[in-house]
């Protein structure tokens, strides 16, 4: 396994893939940093791809948390450039940009370990589907998601946002590209944590603290089981959360719960 300075170095030493990363306490900071508004484009999905592929392997990652740098744009989402830059890859070819963007959005949504996103100011198309895919979102009254496809000429996005707002309110936000704001979140109990928004970023940290201090074995083997069972029929997905109980290790239970009569 790589050291975490092999492992992350190449994202905590330079600022040139559109955030800036940090490492402690076993939480891994990614502050969306790409001026003016945090587009995200091609370079950026994929270091974004190979940074969470890499948490796999590297034990002193416990939590993700994503924020950004801008308290008045979480992320613009797809740098539009790309979009009208004709790349030359046919859909699912080798040179396909949107492979990138799948990939990367994959990873995060099968992250190994838990994500929280804290949403300051705007999230538009991919930067509302980056909320959607994490585990815990924290947000305040200026927090604003939109998905903007239908007026971009791009086709996308709703089975994201169905993870976090019910379904006629997706299709409401998907057909009419209308926003859906910190309030409204709030009142639907889509967010972790609903606070001013000049504490976003810091509570979405203390949560990022939190996780990072449960038992990583259990931690990562829950994290698992719950994206195997999201679409899971219930007992089904009892089922699946009991086959991952089982490898709990006898030990890490002891370490949990001492047994009083020894």
């Amino acid at each position: 396994m790589e050291s975490t300075s092999q492992a992350l170095a190449v994202l905590t030493d330079n600022d040139d893939h559109g955030w800036k990363a940090s490492l402690d306490g076993g939480v891994l900071h990614l502050c969306l940093s790409r001026p003016p508004v945090n587009a995200i484009n091609t370079p950026t999905w994929r270091r974004l791809h190979e940074c969470i592929n890499r948490i796999y392997d590297d034990a002193s990652v416990r939590a993700l948390v994503i924020t950004s740098d801008n308290p008045k744009v979480f992320s613009a989402g797809q740098d539009f450039k790309d979009v009208r830059g004709d790349d030359g890859g046919a859909f699912g070819g080798p040179n396909d940009r949107r492979r990138y963007v799948r990939s990367a959005l994959a990873a995060i949504y099968e992250a190994p370990v838990p994500t929280v996103v804290g949403v300051r100011g705007a999230a538009l198309g991919s930067g509302a589907v980056l909320a959607s895919l994490a585990d815990l979102v924290v947000g305040g009254p200026g927090t604003r998601l939109t998905l903007p496809e239908i007026d971009r000429g791009i086709i996308g996005g709703s089975r994201f946002l169905a993870r976090l707002v019910p379904e006629p309110l997706m299709r409401k936000m998907i057909l009419l590209g209308e926003p859906v704001t910190g309030d409204d979140l709030h009142r639907l109990g889509s967010l972790a944590e609903f606070v001013p928004d000049e504490q976003i970023t810091d509570v979405a940290l203390e949560l990022g603290n939190k996780l990072a201090a449960k038992h990583p074995v259990v931690m990562r083997l829950m994290k698992q089981a719950n994206i195997e069972v999201e679409n899971a029929a219930v007992m089904e997905g009892y089922s699946i959360e009991q086959t991952y109980s089982v490898t709990v290790p006898n030990s890490v239970r002891e370490e949990l719960v001492p047994d009083s009569s020894k």
